[in-house]
Formats: structure tokens, sequence, C-alpha cells
């Protein structure tokens, strides 16, 4: 009967069906419930010890290696508890990373297990999901056309299904695994699906314009510039290259003819503005964000080579506001709003140049470099990063540990 149980078990379609599940869960939970994100990561992670992971032989090459090139990020942090006073702190930083380490273990123990079929249904899912919350939000900003284009002129957006700036990365992401669907797909194979993705992809393009969120454009013109730059080294077509003053030339079009892109630039240089000419930005979204940027650097040269202690960012930023800005409200006191200053902050000049290392390690392998799905997930994360600590958040860490390994699995997936 045990026999039994664990011959079904590890049997391929079992483990396929089991993976297909876990990964719906964690994909709808991205945009309904955190608690679903947690269900369905842990579900991939059980797959280690249901597909006895520990008995397979890890080879010390980079491709197995670049299932874990952000583990390194979990266990610095891990570390930092030596030079650390608040302990409630640096838990929290600590439990919002473990996936970094632990979701891998269960791709990497079934990348030889899982088909292409079971990974294109995923990502149909994923960019689904995305089009028709996209569409919801689409479709209210139409019904309130007026007031909501009026709002982006003091820092608002168009309502969203989770939080805009992660919500625009994965729109980001959605557009390029709609492209890439297209062209490879094994699921949407007839005509009638790939006109359907094609058409899911130019949605979320022009959408992404509309809702008008930089952490969302940046990523979006960095991957096609990128990827731009790739093709034309790889096939030598340097004629290529002529796309990119007609990619400038539309992005000032938008400029002009969306009115919620033009009120969210001209909002921007006001605010930053603001924070240049030294006047206060408390209530000023960009200009606060860029202070607490500028207030990281200095609290992180206090403590160069090793940080303030992965716990006690929030601690020591709380008191530079307190005794340096005092006309900034407590409610705007922010941790450093770029996951390259909150490293260096909390761990020094050494976290830094690790974190470096592992954001470049993954560009070293061909097969990553050369797939615009895995290139569009790494960027649109490195991006947000110049802005956002997206890595001390729940849904920052999806974008980067589970959309990666989705990704990364296709490549070395059955077909």
């Amino acid at each position: 009967m045990n026999l039994s149980v664990r011959n079904t078990c590890s049997s391929p379609s079992f483990i396929n069906a089991w993976f297909l599940t876990a990964g719906i869960v964690a994909l709808v939970g991205i945009f309904f419930s955190r608690a679903m994100i947690s269900i369905g990561m842990i579900g991939i992670v059980l797959l280690y010890f249901i597909n006895r992971g520990w008995a397979k032989p890890f080879i010390n090459k980079s491709q197995n290696l670049l299932w874990f090139f952000l583990a390194p990020v979990l266990i610095i942090y891990i570390i930092g508890v030596l030079w650390t006073e608040d302990y409630s702190y640096w838990l929290e930083r600590i439990q919002v990373k473990i996936p970094l380490l632990f979701l891998p273990l269960g791709f990497w123990a079934v990348q030889d297990t899982i088909t292409r079929k079971t990974i294109d249904i995923l990502i149909t899912v994923f960019i689904a999901l995305c089009v028709a919350t996209a569409l919801g939000s689409f479709i209210y900003y139409l019904l309130h056309y007026k007031e909501i284009t009026e709002s982006y002129k003091h820092a608002k957006t168009i309502p969203t299904i989770i939080e805009h700036i992660r919500y625009s990365l994965l729109l980001t992401v959605a557009f390029f695994a709609a492209i890439h669907a297209y062209f490879n797909s094994v699921v949407m194979t007839t005509k009638l699906q790939k006109n359907l993705m094609i058409g899911m992809a130019i949605f979320l393009f022009l959408f992404l314009h509309i809702l008008s969120i930089r952490s969302g454009l940046l990523a979006l013109y960095s991957t096609c510039f990128l990827w731009l730059l790739i093709q034309v080294f790889q096939s030598g077509n340097k004629k290529l290259l002529w796309l990119l003053p007609g990619a400038v030339a539309f992005l000032v079009a938008m400029y002009f003819f969306v009115p919620s892109l033009h009120n969210k630039v001209n909002y921007m240089v006001r605010d930053v503005n603001q924070f240049i000419t030294g006047k206060s930005v408390n209530n000023y979204s960009d200009g606060n964000r860029l202070l607490s940027m500028k207030i990281g650097v200095e609290v992180g040269l206090k403590h160069p080579f090793v940080g303030v202690g992965s716990g006690d960012v929030q601690k020591e930023m709380n008191a530079v506001y307190k005794s340096e800005y005092p006309e900034i409200d407590p409610w705007n006191w922010l941790v450093p709003h770029s996951q390259f200053v909150y490293i260096f902050t909390a761990l020094g000049f050494m976290g830094f140049l690790l974190f470096i290392a592992c954001l470049l390690f993954p560009f070293l392998n061909k097969e990553v470099f050369s797939d615009v799905l895995c290139l569009a997930v790494l960027v649109s994360s490195y991006t947000s990063f110049l802005s956002e600590a997206t890595l001390e958040l729940q849904q920052g860490i999806v974008l980067i540990s589970l959309l990666f390994s989705l990704s990364y699995i296709r490549l070395y997936s059955k077909a």
C-alpha cells in the first residue's frame, strides 16, 4: 500500500498536476489573497519532499546554481542580526525573504519532470489574470474619466486591484509573456488563440501608458531596449536600431495624447523640483521618496562596511527624520525607497557588492540572456530596485522569485 502511494505521488502526471494546482493558487493569490500566495508557494516547496529532492544529485554548475541566485540575500540578512538591535523588525525581513531559498528548492526538485504544457498553462493563466484585472481598471477609468485624470495631478492613479507599482511591473511581465506565448506556447496554438494572445499584448502595452506608473514604463522600455540590443548583437542586423527613434517618438506622442501620462509627468517634475530646491517634501510623494534615499545613504555612510544591521534600518531612519526633518509628519517617514540604498543602509558596502554580484549572475547564462520572458522578469525587478524596496514586500518577492522560476523552468522543461 505504502509503495503504491509512493509510486503514485512520484509519477510525472501527479507531479505535474500538483505543480499546476499550486501554481494557479499562487498566481490567483497575487491579485486576490496573500494567504493564497503563501499556500501556493508552500505547495511548490512541498514538491521537494514529494519528489525526494534530497536524493537528487546537485551538480555544481550554473544551471542549478541559478535557481538560488538570490538566496545569498537571505543569508546576509540572517548574518546581519549580529549587529542588529530591533529583532522584531529583523524577523519580519527574514520571513518575507524565506521564499528566496525554499521556493527554488521545489522548482529544482521537479525541473526534469514538469512538462512545457504545464508551464505554458500557468503562463496563460497569469496573462489572463493580468488582462482581466487591467480591463476592470480600464473600464472604471472610462466611467470616471474626468475625476481620475484630474487626480493624476495630485499623485493619484487609476484604482488597481493591488498596489499600483507592483501591479504595473506584473503587467509589464505579462506583456512580454504574451509576446513570448504568441511565438512559443504549446497551449495557445490555433490562429484564433494566437490572435487573442497578441490582442491581449497590445491591450497591456497601451494600458501601461494609460496607467502611467513610472516603474512599469521604465521596466517596459528597458526590457525592449535590452532585448533589441541582444537581437542586433546576435543577428548582426543593425537596421533594427532604427526602432529606437520610433520608440522614443511613440513615448513622446503618448505624453501629448494620453492625459493621465501628461499629468503624471508634470506632477513628477514639480515634485522632484520641490526636493532639488530644498523645500519641504512633506506630503510630496516623489520628493519624500527621494528624501528617504538621501537619508538612507547618509545613514549607511556612517557605517560604510557592514551597515546598521538588517533589523535596524527603520529605527535609524526614524531617528534621522525626528532629529533633522521635524517638518515631515511621522506617517510620511519611510525606509529607503530603493532596494539598492536599503541594502547599503542595512549591510554596507559588503552587502551591497554581494547583492550586485547576485543580480549579475543570471546574465552569465546564455539561455536566460536570450529568453525574452526571463529577461522581462529580471529587468522589471531590477529597474524597480531603483525606486522601490521590492524585496521587502511579499508581492515583490513573488515577482522576482516565483515568476523568474516559472520562466526559468520552462527553458529546461520537457516538450
